[in-house]
């Protein structure tokens, strides 16, 4: 019988797989309450750059599926972890870092990490130094009154706060500065050892002039912890509207004999408010309502002798005929004018109108005169 011998190759192949190294880490919920779960993780190795990196999300929905814990297997880095190896972990919520040294044990523990809480405003309050009224801003003639925006800040975790801002606005959070408008302060005084061990209080100063448009202005502040997680509010008042105008001190007249009219005197009237205004204008030589333009050593001038015209010049020398056609005569009562003097827009200028004066002596009068003119601003339509 013939024999057939079979030869029968067998062939083991064995899948042969690294071991893993787990890096897990637990992560607290922040102290506002805010949960750690969901949030993610990213693992690099600094040596082979960020690009080369393991991400996982904390909690039961990622790898470890237990609550506020990560886990991740450094070797499945393109550029596997070995022992010795300075693995970071950043926690992309709020870029939190740690580091850890890989070791020849089947896993690491990295430190602990807690979500952070942002800083909490609780409460700005915005006002000048005038008491009454409260939450009111009425701003000084020809100066700047001082707007204080003071600012509670909650920070739980005691992280260093930095980069208060305030800006003080009529029209847009953002805007450039512009006196009219726009007011910012990035060196707020900082209180902390205002209320509790948590609080913090914030002090921030404008020096807002007195042309800032009237109306409803706001307090934005914006502050951060050293983590750059930041807070901000914004709380509202009305800048109210002032009404002011400003002269030169005296007027000197000169003529040269009696029963003539002087040469005409320019006098500028600055507006020093912050509203468009017309003016009020009355005279008087000793007391008010006197019916008088200007008291002298001998005789009186009376109040229509002082003239004013409020919008040309007319120089030159003039009779008193001429003069009472081109000139308005002043009263003892008030009287209110259409003036129109625009308000200042300007950083480097104010906002003036020329105006022109002449004054007749009569016969009558002998001596040094003297007397006044009151000068108002008035929102009133004038004549």
């Amino acid at each position: 019988m013939k024999k057939w011998s079979f030869l029968i190759f067998a062939i083991l192949t064995l899948n042969l797989a690294s071991a893993a190294h787990f890096i897990v880490g637990n992560v607290n919920n922040a102290i506002s309450g805010e949960g750690a779960n969901g949030k993610q993780i990213v693992l690099w190795n600094p040596i082979n750059g960020i690009e080369d990196n393991l991400t996982d999300t904390i909690g039961p929905t990622g790898n470890s599926n237990t609550n506020n814990v990560y886990m991740i297997d450094c070797e499945l880095l393109d550029n596997a972890c070995q022992v010795g190896d300075e693995i970071r972990i950043r926690l992309l919520y709020d870029s939190q870092e740690v580091n850890l040294s890989v070791t020849g044990a089947g896993y690491d523990i990295a430190p602990n990490m807690t979500v952070n809480t942002k800083p909490n405003i609780t409460s700005i309050i915005v006002d000048d130094s005038i008491t009454s009224p409260s939450g009111q801003i009425d701003l000084a003639v020809a100066s700047t009154r001082t707007v204080t925006c003071e600012i509670i800040v909650e920070e739980f975790d005691s992280q260093s706060l930095q980069n208060p801002t305030s800006e003080f606005y009529y029209t847009v959070q953002g805007d450039p500065d512009d006196n009219n408008t726009h007011y910012t302060n990035n060196t707020c005084y900082e209180n902390t050892t205002y209320g509790h061990e948590n609080e913090t209080k914030f002090i921030c100063e404008h020096k807002v002039w007195y042309y800032a448009n009237p109306g409803e202005w706001d307090c934005f502040f914006n502050i951060e912890d050293n983590l750059s997680f930041s807070a901000n509010s914004t709380n509202s008042t009305n800048i109210n509207t002032l009404l002011s105008v400003g002269i030169q001190n005296n007027i000197n007249y000169s003529v040269d004999s009696v029963d003539e009219v002087s040469k005409e005197i320019t006098v500028n009237i600055t507006n020093y408010g912050n509203v468009m205004v017309n003016i009020s204008l009355t005279s008087y030589g000793n007391t008010e309502g006197d019916g008088l333009a200007m008291d002298c050593d001998t005789g009186n001038i009376s109040a229509e002798h002082q003239k004013f015209n409020l919008t040309e010049s007319n120089p030159g020398i003039l009779t008193l005929g001429q003069a009472d056609n081109l000139y308005s005569n002043m009263t003892s009562n008030t009287v209110i004018k259409k003036f129109n003097l625009d308000y200042r827009t300007s950083e480097d200028e104010e906002s003036f109108n020329n105006t022109y004066w002449r004054i007749y002596a009569p016969p009558s009068i002998n001596g040094a005169c003297e007397g006044y003119i009151i000068f108002g601003a008035s929102q009133d339509p004038g004549t």
